[in-house]
């Protein structure tokens, strides 16, 4: 490697001196010939020849322990928080002019030991090579950004509609996000009272119909008027979906909003509205809503499903640590695997930030209801998660 080669040239350089062999004039032409070969690199090392763009490294580790109650059986978990699971990104940013900006991203998630997907009868580690594998893609794009006419997307990230369920002020999205009780436990079954499995899992009743979610896409945002900015996209097989998103303050008291439509008629003959909105006070008392509707009647069977939900939040720093912020939601959903379906759950919990790491710990209670039409309702499911996610 260059570096070494170097000091190699120099210390038989300094012998040859000692030995009265090489002048003064020698040594110089030596460190000229050593720089010489240095920038030549001989193949071994890479170089810019010109920096064009920042590169930055971040990401987070977020683990849990988990304590399942199914009403037949119990058990504990060891997961990775689905809500936002372990991750790493590379953003890479550059400038054009005063104007314009690049800017590309590339982020993994891991799904080892997904929450998920794993359940009280799932003692391995779901997510392993061979089995799902580890890592899978949530960003590979690149976004041009003009201060004046907006912001452009382009290849995998997330779409205009995405997000615009989870609109959340309260701060306890780690652990409580806006009805997206799938990602904690989806794979969970419902048990009858004489413990055979009823038939649905966690996943299959409840969903937040959180717009399009993340796909291979264009996509194009508005720049900012008065707190409010559209965003349209296209993805594969022609879906595609919009988005209004708001955030201000008016008063002291923060608002954010989102709306969103998407249309995968294409893909499987579903259309889908929702939105949430959250509201911040200035003591830290938070109030975080969101509803949404999926009409799937284009289907040979298909019918409408309803999404309501609504949470408390208060945030306070009792503790030099840092911030402590407290939740408590109600969720429901109607009509998702079946028509005279109802699953609803109530949760609570508490995050603790930790400053000085970029941590936040977290301890939660869920209870998981499911009634059915004209038969037999199954016992309800009490999860208690504690984790914590450290960020870097």
């Amino acid at each position: 490697m260059p570096i070494p080669f170097k000091w190699t040239l120099l210390t038989l350089a300094g012998g040859a001196l000692a030995a009265g062999s090489a002048a003064a004039q020698d040594v110089n032409a030596l460190e000229k010939r050593v720089k010489a070969l240095e920038k030549a690199g001989g193949g071994q090392t890479v170089t810019r020849s010109k920096k064009t763009m920042s590169l930055t490294l971040s990401g987070h580790i977020n683990r849990a322990v988990q304590f399942r109650d199914n009403g037949s059986e119990t058990g504990v978990l060891h997961v990775t928080n689905n809500l936002s699971r372990t991750r790493v990104r590379w953003i890479g940013k550059g400038k054009i002019n005063d104007d314009l900006t690049v800017g590309t991203k590339i982020e993994l998630g891991n799904r080892t030991a997904n929450s998920s997907n794993q359940d009280l009868g799932d003692n391995g580690d779901a997510g392993i090579t061979g089995e799902g594998g580890a890592l899978d893609e949530r960003h590979i794009e690149f976004t041009v950004t003009s201060k004046t006419l907006g912001k452009l997307w382009l290849g995998q990230g997330v779409t205009a509609s995405d997000d615009t369920s989870e609109v959340d002020l309260s701060g306890t999205g780690v652990a409580l996000l806006n009805g997206d009780i799938a990602s904690l436990a989806g794979s969970e079954a419902f048990q009858l009272a004489n413990g055979v499995a009823q038939g649905r899992t966690v996943g299959d009743v409840f969903n937040n119909f959180d717009g399009a979610g993340r796909r291979d896409r264009i996509r194009y945002d508005t720049p900012k008027f008065a707190g409010f900015n559209v965003a349209i996209a296209h993805h594969n097989a022609s879906s595609w979906d919009a988005g209004l998103h708001y955030g201000g303050s008016i008063g002291g008291v923060k608002i954010a909003a989102g709306l969103g439509y998407a249309d995968d008629t294409t893909r499987n003959f579903r259309k889908t509205i929702n939105g949430s909105a959250s509201v911040l006070l200035p003591m830290g008392l938070s109030l975080t809503i969101g509803a949404a509707n999926r009409d799937s009647d284009l289907a040979v069977g298909g019918f409408n499903s309803d999404w309501r939900y609504g949470k408390i939040g208060y945030r306070f720093k009792a503790f030099a640590l840092g911030e402590t912020r407290l939740g408590l939601e109600y969720n429901e959903v109607e009509d998702l695997a079946a028509q005279g379906e109802d699953a609803s759950y109530i949760g609570v919990g508490i995050v603790q930030i930790v400053d000085a790491v970029g941590a936040e710990l977290y301890l939660t209670y869920h209870n998981l209801d499911l009634e059915l039409s004209g038969t037999v309702d199954p016992e309800d499911i009490d999860i208690v998660t504690a984790g914590a996610r450290f960020k870097f």
